[in-house]
């Protein structure tokens, strides 16, 4: 065994220097949650953001723009709707009225006094049948005109 022994030497500490102790942080959700918990702290906004939150607020900001959409074109569609059915009301009126007007100006009393201007006179006698004693052939009836 040799006589001396060697010694490690101490660490002599030139300045001074602290250990800077860790901080735990909470351990943040994954995925979907990782999203939502972003956006409610701010940190989606504040720039600590990667390609995909990027893709999920585009997603977020269509889907809004289509919900706004689909919101106005239900209500237009519920004013032409409303519209449509104002009208076919007045229309239904206006049937009613021209088919009570129609059916009392063709009564027979209403015709008389409106046709009794014009020098037409309501006939006395019912109207007469005439029955044709034998029957002619077309050649017949054209050579009795000449009689």
């Amino acid at each position: 065994m040799p006589d001396f022994v060697l010694l490690k030497r101490p660490k002599v500490m030139t300045a001074n220097q602290y250990k800077k102790q860790k901080t735990e942080k909470p351990e943040r959700p994954s995925g979907f949650g990782r999203y939502i918990a972003g956006m409610l702290d701010g940190s989606l906004i504040s720039g600590n953001t990667n390609l995909h939150a990027m893709r999920f607020i585009l997603f977020l900001f269509a889907l809004a723009l289509f919900f706004i959409f689909n919101t106005y074109y239900a209500e237009r569609k519920t004013r032409e709707a409303e519209q449509l059915r104002h009208e076919m009301t007045e229309l239904r009126i206006r049937y009613i009225q021209t088919r009570s007007d129609y059916m009392f100006l063709t009564k027979q009393s209403e015709m008389v006094r409106r046709l009794s201007n014009q020098g037409f006179i309501e006939p006395v006698e019912p109207p007469r049948q005439i029955i044709a004693s034998e029957k002619k052939t077309t050649w017949d009836r054209f050579l009795g005109w000449f009689d």
